[in-house]
């Protein structure tokens, strides 16, 4: 008799507790009956578990159910993409116009950072080969608006007089410096570049930055910010690749005021506010108090990150010590707190000191003043603290002592207008002190990488004249200050009848920049009618000037290379000549370029190159009658008089009345005489 319903529940329930016999003898049943049912259950549980299982409707429902919003998401991660919203955010962008040879940094990749500012800061154009050659040295420069060469940018960046000194000493390299800082960044976004660099395999990398910690994007003191937990945002800014990320962010920025704790300031809102103005979102940071310590907080953690992603990939690092204008600042906001007194106070007790000549306490003072500052646009003195201590910690990383150096070029180490524009933008004469300083740290390291020849440094003053900053470069920079120091927190509200309204030129180069800065023009394009304004009224030096600066910042471009050969070509020096024309060819060959080399080839007596130079202008303008005539005469040169007569009967049919083209018929006819005769 088998077992009842009953009795294999009761066995069930107590399998696990309970041995075969205690159960059999509670039951009353024999102990072999028990032990056969549990060993007939287990067999049927093994069987059934090999036995595949058809789901059951409810089942594949709820597999439905999940699966939506995640097809739902990738079909919308897919349409952004495919409609390009946002544009492209990547840090390198390869333009077709390059032919797929070089790269450059996107200006629009700040975008990523900026969502609640409608005008976005870019990026320098500095140009570098996508397949690095063999004989390649790549260095990257990070930072914010001072490493980017505010307020002159191209040629007064101080990264640019670093290339010229490394491709000196290095001239068996090809040395590409790339320029990716940014106005109005901080930390942040410079640990969101450090993937994105290394992808192009740099060799060494330059950082000065630190004086946006608080104000620049996602800063803990910015309009722009998301709080005060740095891996949080290190993980916000990994999500913002994701398109559909971006389209959330942006509609809750725009319904909202409360994403992140986001603030909007009247500063942010007032009409023709500088970028600076539109940034503080926390007027006050007290020395010392929680907002100020977070900061801190903030750039340590994030330059752990940073130097800690170059140290695995081998790449040395130098990082430069923040510097600022001590003597000539005032302290923007003065706040006393029980722990320190206010900025204002301490600021001028150091004045009153420089004029007893307490030069050492003076300095002092204007360093606490800086750091009591409330409104935290210059970087407190801990933050090289924290530089140092970033130096000591990683053995990629070398510390570049620019304040030192700055400290060391001002009289009693006020550093002051001497170096600086407003409080903390160099001059020109800043940046060159910039570059020189990071280029010694890097020779004084000794990379294993590059072989570098000390010997072949040139004089310093002349790396300076190789900057090509001309009057216009200078008033360009002049015009930006003018604009920023008619605005907060120079002045408690913008004068609508100051600087630019009733601005008076002084120079055409002064009123070509105040069009850059304030009308939106291109800093090329001025640059080249300014040029062709010095060409008209007989300044050519100046016009060469100019094109020479723009043949340093777009050493990729034909153009200026070929409007300063012209200069010299009009005065028939072909020695000045050449070598413009033979740069301008090895960028593209053009019928122009190509034309001119061929003739002062000829001239020089090299007809083999002319000719081919001369055949290669034609293949781009076989009706060139210039270029027909100078062909011509080459290929009488090389003794080809039937070649030489070819190109002379198709110059006749094209222009018979051509300067020079009958007397030369006359001649060649002649050869051609005497060689039939032979």
């Amino acid at each position: 008799m088998g077992l009842s319903n009953k009795q294999k529940n009761y066995i069930d329930k107590n399998a696990g507790k309970k041995s075969a016999r205690a159960i059999a003898d509670e039951l009353r049943l024999d102990k072999h009956e028990v032990e056969e049912y549990l060993s007939g259950k287990k067999a049927n549980e093994a069987k059934s578990s090999t036995v595949p299982q058809k789901p059951s409707k409810k089942g594949v429902f709820y597999g439905i159910m999940i699966a939506i919003p995640f097809l739902f998401f990738i079909i919308l991660e897919l349409g952004l993409r495919i409609g390009d919203y946002r544009g492209n955010l990547d840090l390198f962008i390869y333009p077709t116009i390059f032919d797929g040879e070089y790269a450059l940094p996107n200006p629009n990749f700040t975008s990523r950072y900026f969502f609640a500012t409608s005008s976005v800061p870019s990026p320098s154009d500095d140009v570098f080969l996508i397949d690095k050659p063999d004989n390649g040295f790549r260095v990257f420069v990070l930072g914010g608006s001072t490493a980017n060469g505010y307020p002159y940018g191209y040629n007064g960046s101080f990264s640019r007089l670093f290339r010229d000194i490394i491709q000196d000493i290095a001239p068996d390299r090809h040395v590409e410096v790339v320029n990716v800082a940014t106005s109005a960044i901080n930390s942040y976004s410079i640990y969101d570049q450090v993937d994105e660099i290394l992808d192009h395999k740099p060799d060494a990398i330059l950082i000065y930055g630190g004086h946006n910690e608080y104000y620049g994007a996602l800063g803990v003191g910015s309009t722009e910010t998301f709080g005060a937990f740095p891996g949080f945002i290190r993980s916000y800014l990994k999500l913002q690749r994701y398109k559909t990320f971006l389209l959330l962010r942006d509609a809750i920025v725009r319904t909202s005021g409360w994403f992140g704790s986001l603030r909007t300031t009247a500063a942010d809102r007032a009409p023709g506010g500088t970028l600076m103005q539109r940034m503080v979102g926390q007027q006050q940071i007290p020395l010392d108090g929680d907002i100020y310590e977070l900061g801190k907080l903030q750039y340590q953690s994030n330059l752990n990150a940073i130097l800690r992603k170059f140290e695995r990939n081998d790449v040395p690092v130098f990082l430069g010590t923040l510097t600022s204008n001590l003597k000539d600042q005032r302290p923007f906001i003065s706040v006393a707190t029980d722990k320190h007194p206010a900025a204002d106070e301490v600021y001028s007790n150091a004045m009153v000191l420089v004029e007893d000549e307490s030069f050492d306490e003076a300095y002092e003072q204007f360093v606490y003043a800086k750091d009591l500052d409330a409104l935290r646009f210059r970087a407190p003195e801990s933050f090289n603290e924290i530089i140092r201590n970033m130096g000591e910690k990683y053995s990629n990383t070398r510390v570049v002592p620019v304040h030192d150096a700055f400290l060391g070029n001002s009289e009693h180490q006020m550093i002051g207008f001497n170096l600086m524009t407003e409080h903390l933008h160099p001059n020109v004469e800043g940046y060159r002190l910039m570059g020189r300083t990071f280029a010694e740290s890097f020779i004084d390291a000794g990379l294993p990488g590059i072989s570098m020849n000390r010997d072949a440094l040139r004089d310093w003053d002349e790396y300076f004249e190789m900057m090509q900053m001309t009057e216009f470069d200078s008033r360009v920079g002049d015009h930006r200050i003018r604009l920023l120091m008619n605005s907060w927190p120079f002045v408690p509200q913008r004068d609508p009848h100051g600087y630019p309204q009733n601005y008076s030129f002084v120079s055409p180069a002064d009123s070509m920049a105040f069009k850059v800065v304030n009308d939106n023009v291109r800093w090329d394009q001025a640059k080249v009618r300014l040029a062709s304004h010095y060409e008209d009224n007989g300044q050519l030096d100046k016009a060469l000037a100019e094109y020479h600066g723009l043949m340093r910042a777009q050493p990729y471009n034909d153009s200026p290379f070929i409007f300063a050969a012209r200069i010299w070509l009009a005065q028939n020096n072909f020695d000045e000549a050449y070598p413009l024309l033979e740069q301008a060819y090895a960028i593209e060959s053009t019928a122009f370029t190509t034309k001119m080399l061929g003739a002062i080839e000829v001239d020089r007596g090299n007809a083999s190159r002319g000719i081919q130079l001369l055949e290669e202008s034609m293949a781009h303008d076989p009706n060139d009658a210039q270029t027909l005539f100078n062909l011509s005469g080459a290929y009488a040169l090389e003794g080809e008089f039937q070649k030489s007569d070819e190109i002379l009967q198709k110059l006749e049919a094209l222009n018979p009345n051509f300067p020079g083209a009958r007397a030369w018929r006359q001649q060649l006819n002649v050869h051609l005489r005497q060689q039939r005769n032979n």
